[in-house]
């Protein structure tokens, strides 16, 4: 299947429909600009990304540390034993403790989700699917059906304007003012 071309011929959301729907399996790779994003599918399944030009708050150590799942000083630490015994920083983090294999998979799928969703914004760039076997750990994470994606990325782009209205900074966080109210017991 040769599938090639611009953004500006198809977007991102009908290139990832089609190749769910056709269930291939392959690389998607994708250039705009100064952004590389690779979409591996595997039976019409997203089940990773892969970007060369990641931002350091998009890596996936820095998102622990972010949701403070870890601190950073563990975060250094955990980087140190991965250059040393070539594992993975997952494997690294449950291996020494700091989080559970549950909790890591759940960041992992929320940096491949917070990735595609960036896609939408895309304007102009290149595709091309690249056909052929691909290696994931399916026990790393749960391949995400394109049409999920489809429908949450869209939503996204839809009320994005309005929320940049009451959100001028990416550095701005929110904060807890009370507690909810304690829900009633079910009734018998």
């Amino acid at each position: 299947m040769a599938l090639q071309g611009t953004l500006k011929d198809f977007g991102i959301g009908d290139i990832l429909q089609l190749i769910g729907q056709q269930q291939k399996t392959g690389v998607l790779h994708l250039k705009a600009r100064d952004q590389d994003v690779n979409v591996i599918f595997k039976d019409g399944g997203i089940v990773r990304t892969e970007s060369s030009t990641r931002r350091k708050k998009d890596l996936i150590g820095t998102m622990l540390v972010r949701a403070e799942l870890i601190t950073d000083v563990q975060l250094q630490k955990a980087l140190e034993q991965q250059k040393r015994t070539l594992q993975r920083l997952g494997d690294v983090l449950v291996g020494m403790n700091l989080i559970s294999t549950d909790r890591f998979r759940h960041m992992v799928q929320l940096q491949i989700n917070e990735t595609l969703y960036g896609l939408f914004l895309w304007k102009s760039g290149t595709y091309n699917f690249e056909q052929g076997e691909v290696e994931y750990d399916p026990d790393a994470v749960a391949p995400l059906r394109a049409e999920s994606v489809l429908m949450e990325g869209f939503r996204r782009v839809d009320e994005w304007p309005l929320i940049r209205k009451t959100i001028h900074s990416e550095t701005l966080s929110f904060e807890k003012k009370q507690e909810l109210p304690a829900a009633p017991p079910p009734s018998v």
